[in-house]
């Protein structure tokens, strides 16, 4: 990870490449599952723009990415919005949150399939699951993007199969170049 760890911080001494800060269409479309209350884990989150808005719906945040320059300027926002976000410098490669603790988990543009089995452990009972990533449509586009980082069709709905089913665009006729799933943690 370390490899890319540097690589993201070259490309953010370049600047913050979402300067307003705009969360995540994905979670502005589904803000009704929202509620504002408890633990919510931002993992990879860059700059933070997902974080400050989740914060700003009233959750409590963990911010979780390995650039330090990343983090410093989702720092600088949320001082500057008057936000509280705990903001976590991790190697992604090692980072295993804690077992029960969070009523959400969101992860955006980041597959590290390794990681998705504690991050399933990480929510409590009920949580909301909100994952959206590259699949395999983004290989066309973009033929320097490593396949392995691509999601095979209906593998985040594998990979979470015992969790409802809220909401995806993971289907055999979608060309998008990122598929989402959201859904629930069993309460069992």
């Amino acid at each position: 990870m370390r490899a890319d760890i540097e690589r993201w911080e070259r490309k953010y001494a370049r600047g913050n490449p979402n300067p307003e800060f705009a969360p995540t269409p994905l979670l502005v479309a589904y803000r009704r599952l929202l509620t504002g209350s408890g633990l919510a884990l931002d993992v990879a989150c860059g700059v933070g723009h997902n974080a400050l808005y989740l914060a700003g719906l009233g959750f409590e945040v963990f911010a979780a990415d390995g650039s330090l320059r990343a983090l410093r300027y989702g720092r600088e926002q949320a001082r500057a919005r008057g936000l509280s976000v705990h903001w976590l410098a991790v190697d992604l490669d090692r980072f295993r949150p804690p077992p029960g603790r969070f009523d959400l988990v969101l992860v955006v543009k980041f597959l590290d399939r390794d990681l998705v089995p504690a991050l399933r452990r990480s929510l409590s009972p009920g949580g909301l699951m909100i994952y959206e990533t590259f699949n395999v449509n983004a290989l066309a586009d973009k033929p320097d993007f490593n396949p392995a980082y691509a999601l095979r069709r209906g593998e985040l709905a594998e990979l979470f199969q015992d969790f409802e089913t809220i909401a995806t665009n993971d289907s055999p006729t979608v060309r998008e170049p990122l598929t989402h799933w959201i859904g629930r943690k069993p309460v069992r």
